[in-house]
């Protein structure tokens, strides 16, 4: 009686160790960091279901062992800037300051709970101009940096292009951000490498699928040799320094929806996620 009682125990002291070494299920180890991109559709102009609606999910990506957090494009207004029967004013009083408006505030905060690295994707506010930025928070809630895109097409009727290609330091390398049109500029991407970036993340909005966007991104990372991580509202897409596909879904065909098709078949979104790999505490240069 008294084996079987101290073999009892030891299965049990065996499975809570076990329990307790283990890492969190699909958690990339110490020769990888795991990104996680939040493809979700847009609400047009209303910042505060986009900001609720992201939110949940990107507390979906830090419990799945997400070290780094990307949103798409324009996130959080909903890219406005596409509907120009949007009166002026209102377009206008969709942006904000960074790093003092109230939703970035807000994101700020949630990174900081999460411990996790966010890069989420806003109209900002500066003065009078407006742009579409991307911006980096660190997981202590601190602006690590903001992008400013720099191709603007037809957005230049309303906000301000970006003029520099700009990286930014993380304990997984250093990160260039570039905001969709921005991939189909050779020269742009281009200054991202002259300026270090040993990878990159592009939130965007537009095109999308293996006819109009993917072969634009292979040729970019192939050109650079570093990895492109692409989150969309309707694709997520990662190439890697030779240009391969290494992960790619697309997800319905909408971008946005109407505030009473949320929860509905159209309205589809899902956490995704890829373990980039690291070398020496940094991604490879290719």
């Amino acid at each position: 009686m008294r084996r079987t009682t101290i073999f009892a125990l030891s299965l049990v002291f065996c499975t809570v160790a076990g329990l307790l070494d283990a890492s969190p299920a699909g958690v990339a180890d110490d020769s990888s960091v795991r990104v996680a991109g939040i493809v979700l559709k847009w609400i047009r102009t209303d910042k505060e279901a986009n900001f609720r609606r992201a939110e949940s999910m990107i507390r979906e990506a830090a419990a799945g062992g997400a070290r780094i957090v990307v949103t798409t494009e324009c996130f959080l207004d909903g890219y406005a800037i596409a509907d120009k029967s949007i009166p002026l004013d209102v377009y206008r009083g969709l942006g904000e300051p960074v790093p003092d408006g109230k939703y970035f505030r807000r994101l700020q905060d949630l990174a900081a709970e999460l411990d996790v690295h966010l890069v989420v994707g806003m109209m900002e506010a500066d003065g009078d101009q407006r742009y579409n930025t991307a911006v980096l928070i660190g997981p202590d809630g601190r602006l690590i940096g903001k992008y400013r895109k720099q191709k603007l097409g037809h957005e230049s009727v309303r906000n301000t292009p970006g003029d520099a290609s700009l990286v930014f330091p993380t304990p997984y390398g250093r990160v260039g951000l570039m905001i969709c049109a921005d991939r189909t500029r050779a020269d742009i991407v281009r200054r991202f490498r002259e300026n270090g970036a040993e990878w990159m993340i592009c939130p965007s909005g537009g095109m999308f699928g293996p006819k109009t966007n993917d072969p634009i991104v292979q040729a970019r990372s192939r050109e650079n040799g570093f990895h492109v991580i692409f989150v969309h509202p309707a694709e997520f897409l990662v190439t890697g320094p030779d240009g391969a596909i290494l992960d790619r879904t697309i997800l319905g065909d909408r971008l946005l929806i109407p505030p009473e098709e949320i929860g509905s078949e159209t309205d589809r979104n899902r956490v995704f996620y890829f373990d980039l790999p690291l070398t020496n505490g940094k991604p490879p240069s290719g």
